[in-house]
């Protein structure tokens, strides 16, 4: 290599923030009510100007869409519904002009039963597809992660394992044919030009031998029980000697069921199986007296997932996604202003010592859809709870608002890019999310004070400091305080933020706190270094 050459940059996914979007619910180009590669295409220019570096799809594979392309029946075809692959080669093509990675979702746990796999198993019990599914003639205790037994059948009496719906039978990996067919798929992509992809619950694709009853098979202890397998390792390893170490790639695992310390083990630079892990941490906030979730817990998270990975190997940080409600439902303050407390989250994960992932909507404040019916409900998951409900003893009403309290339907509504919708000239697929009033994007892109604008800030400044801002080492000042979170990030960065409902001075936590260090960006009641609530500054370098 000549001396004065450029050299490759391998952590490219450090510095560039993740952008995810929900393929169906982003821009509609069509009039089909369904978001397409064509309207992904033109709406990169918007997500370049947020500042995002990498652009995340959920699943635009082949799927009869049971669990909208989490149940997908090829791996290497682009759904009809999405468009063709001149469509997205065409996306490719605009990403690269942009300077944006393409990362894929892809679900490796398990494939629709529509899959030509599933049906060749299902129809001829001699088939050498049977052993590509976990099959059993007397199922286990285990429950299924959306309810219900985790085993159904089919006409020839046997049972199939199904972690998740029905429609999605869990693939066998011990069989060395299944493993060579996933990365013969993941190769195909990364060839054309994709940057990597996102491994859905690929720390539960190794069973442990047997499938034995457990103690509690409940979803939550079941997830925990199966995360790291016996064999998850040794498969993650064999799948980075035969695809990712072929590609400038990044391979970043969603880690339902692990802790730091398991998930230390996969991105240990040492032995580098993944590149991130996508933890759900943030997923259920405990309760506190006076307050509709803690904030001590809140912080822990940070410091526990930086203390395990951040001096070695590399975080994500995601608050919001596409099987979460939204992120001022779940953390926010009905006495507060949704969009001051859309911006004091942004200010307590989009800077940390991680990649920040954005889920489509978050940058603007997006809040939760309002589900009056059970027509309103597309989820599987959020249908399997009413049926329960009412299998039990519940009322219509009871069954509703059970469903409607957890349904996946609230982050997945249409993206509103202006006032009016604008996402479709015809029926969205999805009841969109009322809009309050200047929760779309051409407001907010015109307003300096927006969420989007403070998401853009917050980015843009990772990219002017990365040695304050990405790269620097992370501090919780005051991790026992019950409403203040303030942490340092390396030598100069502090960011401050008051989530209580009272005022506090930084001074009453360190004199010394604000020395050297110049404002950078403010917003709430803010007077000297008195915080009211919600309130945040952002310090950094001085003159």
């Amino acid at each position: 290599m000549d001396a004065k050459a450029t050299p490759i940059d391998r952590d490219w996914w450090k510095r560039r923030p993740v952008y995810q979007i929900y393929p169906r619910s982003f821009l509609d180009t069509n009039g089909d009510g369904v978001g397409d590669l064509v309207g992904i295409t033109q709406g990169l220019t918007a997500l370049k100007a947020l500042g995002a570096g990498i652009v995340w799809l959920s699943p635009i594979f082949f799927s009869p869409m049971a669990d909208n392309g989490y149940d997908m029946a090829d791996y290497c075809r682009i759904d009809p519904r999405f468009g063709t692959m001149a469509d997205f080669e065409a996306l490719l093509a605009q990403a690269a002009l942009l300077d944006l990675k393409i990362v894929l979702d892809i679900a490796l746990n398990h494939t629709s039963i529509e899959h030509p796999w599933f049906v060749a198993a299902a129809r001829d019990p001699t088939s050498p597809y049977r052993d590509f599914y976990h099959w059993r003639e007397k199922p286990n205790n285990w429950h299924s992660i959306f309810g219900g037994p985790a085993w159904s059948q089919v006409p020839d009496g046997a049972y199939y394992l199904h972690l998740f719906d029905k429609t999605q039978a869990d693939l066998n990996w011990d069989n060395p044919t299944v493993r060579q067919h996933i990365y013969e798929a993941m190769r195909f992509w990364l060839t054309k030009g994709v940057s990597g992809f996102r491994l859905d619950v690929v720390t539960v694709i190794s069973k442990p031998a047997g499938l034995p009853d457990v103690a509690d098979p409940s979803p939550g202890p079941l997830y925990k029980a199966l995360a790291i397998g016996p064999n998850l390792h040794p498969w993650l390893r064999e799948m980075r000697r035969e695809v990712f170490d072929h590609y400038d790639c990044v391979a970043i695992g969603e880690g339902p069921g692990l802790n730091p310390v398991r998930a230390a083990q996969l991105v240990d630079p040492a032995d580098p199986m993944l590149d991130m892990i996508y933890h759900f941490d943030f997923v259920d906030p405990p309760q506190r007296a006076n307050q509709p979730w803690d904030r001590v817990w809140f912080k822990s998270v940070f410091s526990r997932w930086d203390q395990a990975i951040g001096p070695r190997g590399w975080n994500t940080c995601v608050l919001g996604n596409h099987d979460l409600r939204r992120l001022i439902s779940r953390f926010g303050d009905q006495n507060v202003n949704d969009g001051q407390v859309a911006k004091a989250l942004a200010a307590a994960y989009l800077l940390q010592r991680a990649t920040p992932f954005i889920y489509q909507g978050d940058e603007l404040g997006l809040g939760d859809t309002i589900i009056t019916s059970f027509e309103d409900l597309n989820d599987v998951w959020a249908k399997t709870t009413y049926r329960l409900e009412l299998e039990v003893g519940g009322t219509e009403a009871q069954a509703l608002a059970k469903a409607a309290a957890m349904t996946r339907d609230h982050a997945r509504t249409p993206y509103p890019w202006t006032p009016l919708g604008g996402f479709t000239t015809g029926t969205p697929w999805l009841k969109p999310t009322l809009n309050k009033g200047g929760v779309d994007l051409a407001t907010q892109m015109a307003d300096p004070n927006s969420v989007w604008s403070f998401y853009r800030f917050a980015l843009k400044l990772r990219e002017a400091d990365p040695a304050t801002w990405i790269f620097g080492a992370y501090e919780d000042i005051a991790p026992e305080h019950p409403d203040v979170f303030v942490f340092k990030r390396g030598e100069y960065g502090l960011v401050s933020i008051n989530f209580g409902s009272q005022p506090y001075h930084l001074c009453d936590l360190d004199h010394n706190l604000l020395e050297g260090r110049r404002l950078l960006a403010a917003f709430g009641d803010v007077e000297g270094d008195q915080l009211g609530p919600w309130a945040c500054c952002i310090f950094g370098r001085g003159n």
